[in-house]
């Protein structure tokens, strides 16, 4: 079997910045800086607008995530003989020996591949993925594993990549 390969998807990269941007608008309504803020019976004016804020940079750290993505239209995940590297994790790739178990986590209609490391201290997160990492102990606590790979705003499938890692898995 040829090396499993997932890129940035540049349309599912666009989609993500179309959604984030859509969100940021409606923060943009919510913080009332296009008008006074809007007002409900359920959320008082000061709660709409910390929601409006919030909005604002969360999801537009998301578009610039997703413009960075579509920009590099780099190498997203790499499964091969050798192991796994995840670009969302490190460059570094974590050889299958390193590996000890290996685990789908959905959530939402969301899937994910957990990565359960003998010693995650060996692997440590990289350059812009310093955020990941920071989110460890939570990831941990929530999927029990150590590295989260999801294909989203990838070019492949979650169902390829699994058969990929059952592949080289078993020919080690």
């Amino acid at each position: 079997m040829d090396d499993f390969v997932a890129h940035t998807s540049r349309w599912r990269a666009a989609l993500i910045v179309a959604t984030s941007l859509g969100f940021v608008a409606i923060g943009i309504w919510m913080a009332g800086l296009v008008g006074p803020v809007p007002v409900t019976r359920r959320a008082g004016l000061l709660m709409t607008e910390i929601w409006g804020w919030f909005c604002i940079l969360f999801f537009g750290m998301c578009a610039i995530g997703g413009a960075k993505l579509w920009w590099t239209n780099a190498e997203r995940l790499h499964i091969s003989r050798s192991g796994i590297r995840w670009a969302g994790w490190s460059n570094q790739t974590i050889p299958w020996e390193e590996i000890s178990d290996v685990t789908e986590w959905r959530h939402k209609g969301t899937k994910s591949i957990i990565l359960h490391l003998r010693d995650p201290s060996r692997f440590p997160v990289e350059g812009p993925a310093v955020l990941t990492g920071l989110s460890g102990r939570a990831n941990r606590a929530i999927t029990g594993g150590d590295v989260s790979i999801t294909l989203l705003g990838t070019d492949r499938k979650f169902d390829e990549a699994i058969l990929a890692i059952a592949t080289f898995r078993a020919d080690r």
